[in-house]
Parts: C-alpha cells; sequence; structure tokens
C-alpha cells in the first residue's frame, strides 16, 4: 500500500520542478500553472465522499487497483498533451486515479492491524506516503528531465504507477464489501460531527503546505534567479521535512498525546514559521530553515487525521466513506489554496501578500483542533 502512496505523491511533486520548463514550453501564465498543479486535486474535490461510498459498498482493493491504473493513464496522456485543455484532462484524470487509490488505502490498513497503538503507528507511517514520494520525484526532477525531458519524465512516473498495480495485486488482501446501502452510510458519516471536524482540519492543512510546495520552486526561479535543479533540490528538501513531523505525530498518538491540542500546537507552529518566512526582514538561508520547520511541524496534522478516520467512523464499515470525505476536504484545499495564494501574489505585489492567507488557514485549523478535543472529551466520557 505504502509503494502506491509513494506513486501517489510522486504524481503531486512531479510538476512544481517541471511548471518553469513548462510554462516556457506553453505560455502558460502564473494562474494557470497553478491550475496545472492543483487539478489533480478537482475530482476529489467533487467526489472524494462518493468514491468512498463505493469503495465501502463494493470493495477497496478493487477500487484500489482502478485508481493506480486510472492515474497511470492520465499521466501517460499527459506526457503527449500539446496544450494547456489537455493538460488539465490528463490531470483531472490522475486526480480521478489519486482519490481513489487513497481513500482505499485507510480501510485497506486498518484492518491489517489490530489495536489502537498499532494503528497510530500505521497511519502515522501512512501519512507520509505524499511528502516521501513527492520529495522523490522533485529530487530525481532535474536529472530525469535533463536526460528526458519533463515528458519522458512523466512517462517514467506513469510506468511506476502500473507496477504498483502489480505489487497491490498480488500482496494486499482483499477486504469484505459491507452490506451497508450507499444512502444510509453517507447519510450516517455525514452524521458525525468528528468526521466533519476532520473534514474540515484536512482542507485547511493542505491549503497552506501544499501552496508552499508548489510555489516554492517558482520562488526560487523566478524570484531569485535560482537553476531550476536547485529550486527541485530546495522544494524536495520542504517536502522530505514533512516525514519526521508525520511520523512524530503517530508517535505521540501511540504514548497518549491527545489529537486536538496536537492539532492546536502544530498550528501555532506553522503560524510562526509563516510569518517569518514570508516576511522580508530575514536573510534567505533564515526563511528557508522557517519553511522546513513549517514542514515539519504542521506535518503533525495529517498523522492526527488520518488516526482519527477511525476513530470517528460510525462503525469500521463507514471507515471508507469517512476517509472520502476527509480526502474530499483535502482535495478542495489543494485546489483552492495555491489558487487563492497565487491570486494574493499577483494582485497585492508579491509573496509577501500571501501571509494573511496562510495565517488565516492555520488560524481555521486550531479551530478544528479545539472542536475535535471537545468531541473527543465527549466521547471518553
Amino acid at each position: 500500500m505504502f509503494a502506491g502512496g509513494v506513486a501517489c505523491g510522486a504524481f503531486m511533486g512531479k510538476v512544481p520542478p517541471a511548471l518553469p520548463a513548462m510554462r516556457v514550453e506553453l505560455g502558460l501564465t502564473l494562474v494557470e500553472s497553478g491550475f496545472i498543479a492543483t487539478m489533480i486535486n478537482a475530482m476529489g474535490a467533487l467526489v472524494g465522499m462518493l468514491m468512498g461510498l463505493l469503495c465501502d459498498r463494493f470493495g477497496h482493493k478493487r477500487l484500489g487497483l482502478a485508481g493506480l491504473a486510472t492515474m497511470a493513464l492520465g499521466g501517460a496522456l499527459g506526457a503527449a498533451a500539446t496544450g494547456y485543455p489537455a493538460l488539465l484532462v490528463s490531470r483531472f484524470l490522475e486526480g480521478a486515479g489519486f482519490v481513489t487509490f487513497a481513500v482505499t488505502a485507510a480501510a485497506l490498513i486498518n484492518a491489517s492491524v489490530s489495536g489502537l497503538r498499532d494503528r497510530n503507528r500505521a497511519m502515522g507511517l501512512w501519512t507520509a506516503y505524499m511528502p516521501f514520494g513527492a520529495a522523490v520525484a522533485m529530487l530525481a526532477a532535474p536529472e530525469a528531465m535533463a536526460q528526458f525531458g519533463w515528458r519522458g519524465y512523466w512517462v517514467v512516473l506513469s510506468l511506476f504507477a502500473l507496477a504498483c498495480v502489480a505489487l497491490v495485486w498480488r500482496i494486499v488482501p482483499a477486504t469484505r464489501p459491507g452490506g451497508v446501502g450507499s444512502l444510509r452510510l453517507a447519510a450516517e458519516s455525514l452524521a458525525q460531527p468528528g468526521s466533519l471536524a476532520l473534514t474540515a482540519l484536512f482542507c485547511f492543512y493542505v491549503a497552506q503546505w501544499t501552496s508552499v510546495m508548489i510555489w516554492l520552486p517558482t520562488f526560487v526561479v523566478e524570484e531569485r534567479g535560482g537553476t531550476a535543479a536547485a529550486a527541485a533540490f530546495l522544494g524536495a528538501l520542504m517536502v522530505l521535512a514533512n516525514v519526521p513531523g508525520n511520523l512524530a505525530g503517530g508517535w505521540l498518538l501511540a504514548h497518549g498525546a491527545r489529537r486536538g491540542a496536537l492539532v492546536v500546537a502544530a498550528s501555532a507552529g506553522a503560524a510562526a514559521c509563516a510569518a517569518g518566512m514570508l516576511g522580508s526582514w530575514l536573510p534567505d538561508g533564515a526563511r528557508f530553515a522557517l519553511v522546513l520547520a513549517f514542514s515539519c511541524v504542521a506535518g503533525v496534522i495529517p498523522a492526527a487525521i488520518f488516526s482519527g478516520v477511525p476513530v470517528h467512523a460510525r462503525t469500521p464499515g463507514h471507515i471508507g466513506t469517512t476517509n472520502g470525505m476527509v480526502m474530499q476536504g483535502a482535495q478542495v484545499g489543494q485546489l483552492a489554496g495555491p489558487i487563492l495564494l497565487a491570486w494574493l501574489a499577483s494582485r497585492f505585489g508579491g509573496w509577501g501578500a500571501t501571509l494573511w492567507g496562510m495565517l488565516a488557514f492555520a488560524l481555521l485549523c486550531a479551530l478544528c483542533g479545539l472542536a475535535l478535543g471537545r468531541i473527543e472529551r465527549r466521547k471518553r466520557t
């Protein structure tokens, strides 16, 4: 499952280092580039919960395999695209496959572990799939694009996704489809306040983290005159810094940390880092150190979210649907966050103007953490 997750992360991470070359080749504006980067999230933003319903109703493994295959197809079409509309369509297909596989993963992992501590550790490891896969894709991008161009690199990643199809099909055990009707699954999942809080939290978290991941290479090249290789390397470091936070979040939860308090603390740390890294009063080295700190500290939040899905799902048969809700929130944040920050930068005179958007997202995350803490206290009593 983790290999399939790495493929998903790679499809997210392959775009930022390629954006400067794509903008030159295709004449893309900053906002159009944002849509290319985030269109992978459009499908999940529209039908993430529906994917969860289908998985709970018809089987997680079957839908997960279909998701990986669809993602590979979208990547191949993107490699052959000759214009902006075709690229958007290919990224939409990649998004359909991405969200389908990501939704199934939590249920398949939950079925393979027993006990709260093991589940927290497993979910903490699973949350690293996105930053790890994206970081590997970004680190490999300069050399791969020098050899094959960005189109050839996208073909390579599509072949990797197909290899993951074979791996998951051969190794991962299937789960038994649930017997609850789809409308009832949806209604009962939407009635869980904890699930709604997790969904909102993931939306606001990824809106800020993904924005930094996507726009950091463009900032390095266009604002600081760095090379594409340097931009890809710095972007990969930022993404990779998220992994220790993911693992630390799982460890802290397994050792008794309260989910709500953890989210509030991480949100406060992320806001403080954002204030420094987007300010102009610090040297570039210190600002980049704060970028790394931001990614690491904020990385605690996904571990809190994914480990919370089985806690707040009404029954084990509702986990896929609940995870679909949560992923739908994430896709909305990944789609809207980078576009909003690009608009702020374009409209109000540069990247420093995006600080207010980042602080607003951090505040909303903290409020979700407070809500989760209150909900879980009621559960315990």
